[in-house]
């Protein structure tokens, strides 16, 4: 029986008077009992209204149990904990519109895959692929392989298939597989199946200068199946030469005297890894220049050809010289370059493999000036604190005497220590010159034809407080000479009277730092075991490289040290830069930095060794490292620079802490 409906907000509004009128409890106590005639009235009333159902309501009934029967059972027929339900929701519109999307891009990209396939690896008349393989690197002589590619991905062949092959110019072509065809440099194929590939290899050798790139070019051109038209594929290889392998050292003067025998020596030597074995030597001739024949070389293997021109037929690790001879017959010019090139021969060409140009002060002098310095009369590298030793070599080599000669010696630098001057003569010093006269040399005062004589003196190089950068470090030597007791009025501009000029450019700062240590700096022990050491028992140090450098940048930088055969590597290595190793064979320590930019000043290294002392060496102090050298080649000078280190022994002598307690002596 439906429930009638009522109105809320009446019985809220009754509920709230009577709970203003009244409490509930006092309602409860007036309210009458009902009567037993009320109470037998009140369930006939419910009876009444509860109908018999029918057959068909009945039906229903059970049909609708059984639905819900079947909504709320599990697979096994039990029922369902409702509580534990996981509801689905159902899927909305923007699930199938995305769902939607992303099949028709797998669709599409499936699509798209079969089509590049098709198209690209399928029937692209241009997807031929070429290209050319060889040595990045070679060395001038050096035999190798290039290797030109080609390959055919399509499923039709191609036809008509012509290959081009240009190469460098200081390439030398030895063989080729397979060969070329008729023409020279191309090789023609009738025919390139679908999914076929080939290789043409070539072998040579380059012969040209250091750090030259040699380019080979390849050119294929093919015509497709089922195509009239001609395609075509291009490639390229560049192969740069490493070294020549050879040494070449020229020896002469900067300036050249004009009707005197003026002279340049070239001394060669074989490199280990050389692949040269002869050349050419040709000196181009100047319009002044007469060449002094020269006699054929003791050596067999140097021939003399003609003025200018000789030929070596072999080329050894032991060094060798050839004197080349020259004489200007006039002056032209006040300076003057003279080209001289190297050359390998192959089948009556010559490739030119080293170039050089020497530049000469030209002068004309009766009196021959010829500085040396430090043995030589070329520019060099020389250090901080270095000595410098001259010898000025004078020789008349006029047709008259010559009197009141004054020979002098100036040398431009910020960093000539004076006070180290040595001098036998005794010349004048003024400024930044010296110079000598028939007061010093009794020999000056007349100088017969022909007549010669030295001048020897040495200076040292200041050391500078700090290194400006950007600062010129050189030295700048040269003599000259006047006739007459006034040497005031020599002009610098006028250089006849002058001899050779030496550039002395000043190495960089490098300095090596090494410590032997059992306590660093903040006082804790970084060795281990007895200290001082005892007999039989392992005592372990810490050996500390600094390297500091402030001047020029640095390449083939590194620092090596031998143990002794009683010391025992500790490993526990590390360095800011570069890699320590160690060589159980030779025993050497090795830190292998290679470049040293000049904007990095400072870097450090360090490494554990171990001695174990013997009964022979009880109550000795023991060399523990006999001393490191650091070496590397200055990239402003080119010249080899190298620092050493003293011995370090058990006295510790850099370990003040350790001093405190040990004298060095083993126990």
């Amino acid at each position: 029986m439906p429930k009638p409906k009522t109105n809320n907000n009446q019985n809220n509004e009754e509920i709230k008077i009577n709970n203003q009128s009244q409490s509930g409890l006092a309602e409860f106590i007036n309210r009458p009992v009902a009567t037993d005639k009320e109470l037998e009235d009140f369930e006939e009333f419910v009876s009444s209204a509860v109908e018999t159902p029918t057959e068909e309501e009945e039906a229903r009934e059970e049909e609708v149990e059984e639905s819900l029967l079947e909504i709320y059972q599990d697979g096994n027929g039990g029922m369902i904990d409702v509580k534990k339900m996981d509801i689905k929701k159902k899927r909305g519109f923007f699930f199938w519109f995305f769902t939607a999307i992303f099949i028709s891009a797998v669709l599409a990209g499936a699509g798209y895959g079969a089509y590049d396939y098709y198209l690209r690896g399928g029937s692209d008349p241009t997807n031929i692929a070429f290209s050319i393989e060889g040595k990045k690197e070679a060395r001038a002589g050096e035999e190798f392989f290039y290797a030109v590619n080609y390959k055919n991905p399509t499923d039709s062949g191609v036809n008509n298939v012509k290959i081009k092959i240009t190469q460098p110019d200081n390439f030398i072509f030895i063989d080729s597989s397979p060969a070329a065809s008729g023409e020279n440099g191309v090789w023609q194929i009738d025919s390139l199946p679908a999914h076929s590939s080939g290789q043409i290899k070539i072998k040579g050798k380059i012969i040209a200068t250091a750090e030259a790139a040699s380019v080979i070019l390849a050119a294929m051109a093919y015509t497709p199946a089922n195509f009239s038209s001609e395609f075509k594929k291009e490639a390229s290889f560049t192969t740069t030469v490493k070294d020549i392998g050879i040494n070449l050292d020229f020896d002469y003067n900067s300036s050249a005297l004009v009707g005197r025998e003026n002279e340049i020596i070239l001394k060669f030597s074989a490199k280990e890894n050389n692949y040269l074995n002869n050349f050419r030597l040709t000196v181009d001739q100047l319009e002044n220049m007469e060449f002094i024949p020269a006699k054929n070389n003791e050596n067999n293997e140097i021939k003399f050809i003609k003025p200018g021109v000789w030929e070596i037929g072999a080329i050894t690790e032991k060094e060798q010289e050839i004197a080349i001879k020259f004489k200007l017959v006039k002056k032209i010019a006040d300076t003057q370059e003279i080209k001289l090139y190297c050359e390998g021969e192959n089948a009556g060409r010559y490739y030119k493999f080293f170039e050089k140009n020497i530049n000469y002060e030209i002068m004309q002098s009766d009196l021959n000036l010829t500085l040396i310095i430090n043995g030589s009369r070329n520019d060099q590298g020389v250090d901080f604190g270095q000595t410098l030793n001259y010898s000025i070599a004078y020789a008349n080599k006029g047709a008259a005497e010559m009197k009141d000669v004054v020979i002098m010696a100036v040398m431009e630098s910020d960093y000539i220590a004076w006070d180290s001057l040595k001098d036998g003569q005794n010349g004048k010093k003024s400024n930044n010159t010296l110079s000598w006269s028939k007061e010093e040399i009794p020999e000056l005062e007349v100088l017969e034809k022909n007549e010669e004589g030295i001048i020897d003196f040495s200076v040292n190089l200041a050391r500078p407080d700090e290194i400006t950068p950007g600062k010129d470090y050189r030295v700048k030597s040269y003599a000259q000479f006047t006739l007459g007791q006034n040497n005031a009025n020599i002009s610098a501009e006028n250089q006849d009277n002058r001899g050779n000029t030496i550039i002395n450019k000043i190495n960089s700062d490098l300095n090596l730092s090494e410590q032997i240590r059992y306590f660093n700096d903040d006082n804790i022990a970084v060795g281990t075991g007895p200290l001082p050491p005892k007999v039989g028992e392992a005592t372990s140090f810490k050996v500390y490289w600094v390297l500091t450098n402030n001047l020029h940048e640095l390449k083939d930088l590194r620092v090596e040290t031998t143990l002794p055969d009683y010391i025992s590597w500790g490993g526990k290595n590390r360095a800011s830069a570069g890699t320590v190793n160690y060589d159980s064979e030779t025993r050497k320590v090795t830190w292998q930095i290679g470049r040293l930019p000049i904007t990095v000043y400072k870097l450090d290294a360090e490494f554990n060794i171990s001695l174990v002392p013997s009964e022979a060496q009880r109550n000795q102090i023991v060399v523990l490292l006999p001393g490191s050298e650091a070496q590397a080649v200055d990239a402003e000078t080119e010249a080899v620079i190298g620092k050493s280190s003293k011995a370090k022994t058990t006295k510790l002598e850099d370990d003040e802490i350790a001093n405190m307690s040990s004298d060095g002596r083993v126990e």
